[in-house]
């Protein structure tokens, strides 16, 4: 199972990758809340359609990252 041992895409993830990828969702899920407060905490509407939306934006990239790490065990 090393690196020229065949196609690397079929392979599993190794430790540092499933480390790397749960430190993401980690901070990611972090930085939503952050967003989350600021959207209940601002008075300007643009600002605050535009938190909106990075909340949803995140969310989605979350959502992704933890389908590849299901898949990979």
């Amino acid at each position: 199972m090393g690196i020229l041992s065949g196609e690397p895409r079929n392979e599993l993830m190794h430790y540092g990758e499933v480390f790397s990828t749960c430190s993401y969702v980690m901070a990611k899920n972090g930085a939503i809340g952050k967003y989350q407060m600021l959207i209940n905490h601002v008075g300007d509407d643009d600002l605050k359609k535009l938190l909106k939306e990075t909340v949803e934006k995140a969310q989605a990239e979350v959502k992704q990252v933890e389908i590849i790490l299901k898949e990979n065990g």
